[in-house]
């Protein structure tokens, strides 16, 4: 189950040069600056283990979709220094968003997680519809897949996604999202195959999976915050 009922997601592309120092801000500063704030439930760092693009999946999920843009985190985003934004500038091919949590099910975590991001017809299909279609006729044959964990369902909270972009010192071009589709397992393989039965979906069309954006990563890094739910 995802740890909250909204998440702030990134997919990156880190310049080769300073991969290891950027990881090395994220576990040492970047991560436990995050997973401070409160409200902030678990953050995941996940690398592509085929040919993805971007490479680098950040999933920071919190406990109310307000957490997003609370004081605290905004003086975060504020509050940079020449590291941060070093750091900031070896990002390549950035997508960002924030988003709620339409659905989530399953009750582990994987250690592989395949990505999609789509773009449904908003002129045929109401939001609604569009969550009820994926729940109803996809998840279900998504979780009765061989080493399938968890399924989780977002859509984009723009507003949120509009603050931090006011307060924030450099990113407001990077890509938006509307609709992302989460699945944990256990392996590779088990991750493939329910990457197949996504792209067969007959459905899908209608929402625009086949434009969507597909990836499969691993686990690099996840810290959980050790403060009881609210």
């Amino acid at each position: 189950m995802m740890q909250g009922k909204a998440v702030l997601a990134l997919w990156i592309d880190i310049d080769p040069a300073v991969r290891d120092a950027c990881d090395d801000w994220y576990v040492r500063r970047h991560i436990p600056d995050r997973i401070a704030v409160p409200g902030w439930r678990r953050v995941r760092r996940f690398q592509a283990i085929q040919a993805t693009q971007p490479e680098t999946l950040a999933l920071y999920e919190v406990q109310e979709s307000e957490d997003l843009v609370s004081d605290d985190y905004l003086r975060l985003q504020r509050n940079v220094d020449a590291t941060d934004i070093r750091m900031r500038d070896a990002f390549r091919n950035v997508v960002r968003d924030t988003f709620n949590v339409r659905q989530s099910t399953g009750a582990g975590e994987g250690g592989i997680l395949l990505s999609l991001r789509f773009q449904p017809d908003t002129s045929s299909m109401q939001d609604a519809a569009v969550a009820l279609m994926i729940a109803e006729e996809l998840v279900p044959g998504l979780r009765a897949l061989q080493g399938i964990v968890a399924v989780h369902l977002l859509q984009q909270a723009p507003e949120f996604r509009d603050i931090h972009d006011r307060h924030r010192k450099s990113g407001s071009d990077d890509a938006r999202v509307s609709w992302v589709l989460l699945v944990e397992a256990t392996d590779r393989r088990h991750a493939q195959a329910a990457g197949e039965l996504i792209r067969g979906w007959p459905a899908g069309k209608k929402l625009g999976f086949g434009d969507g954006k597909l990836g499969i990563y691993g686990l690099t890094y996840g810290v959980h915050a050790n403060l009881p739910s609210r």
